[in-house]
């Protein structure tokens, strides 16, 4: 057997493993330290938008809310505003003369007029009838 021979079948596998360490675990050991510097910079970021995400559902969850009790106040208010206003038109109606009985006031006004001829005696009854 040749020299080559005997070196090449006396190399077992551990012998290899610690060729390959020598020549390449340096950067081995580097790629790794640097592999799992990322992974938990990656965990440390994806923990981090986890967190994010849910203080951001929490946040739309919080304004629909006030939201739906802005809605509900601006529907109450709308519908006492309209209730005013409605209360405030009948008493306008309940207030304000009668087209029936203003007419029958100018009709006596006319008679008085026509009767007596004095404006004055006229104003007094008018008033007299007010009270």
């Amino acid at each position: 057997m040749s020299k080559q021979e005997k070196a090449s079948s006396a190399a077992t596998p551990q012998d290899l493993e610690r060729v390959r360490e020598i020549l390449f675990g340096g950067v081995i050991r580097d790629h790794d330290a640097r592999f799992a510097t990322l992974q938990r910079d990656l965990e440390r970021l994806q923990k981090s938008l986890d967190k994010t995400n849910q203080e951001l559902t929490n946040r739309d969850r919080a304004q629909s809310q006030k939201l739906e009790e802005a809605r509900q106040d601006l529907q109450t208010t709308a519908e006492e505003l309209r209730a005013e206003l409605r209360a405030a038109a009948d008493r306008l109606s309940d207030e304000k003369v009668d087209r029936e009985q203003l007419g029958n006031l100018f009709v006596e006004i006319g008679n008085q007029i026509k009767g007596s001829g004095a404006l004055g005696s006229v104003l007094e009854g008018l008033l007299q009838a007010a009270e």
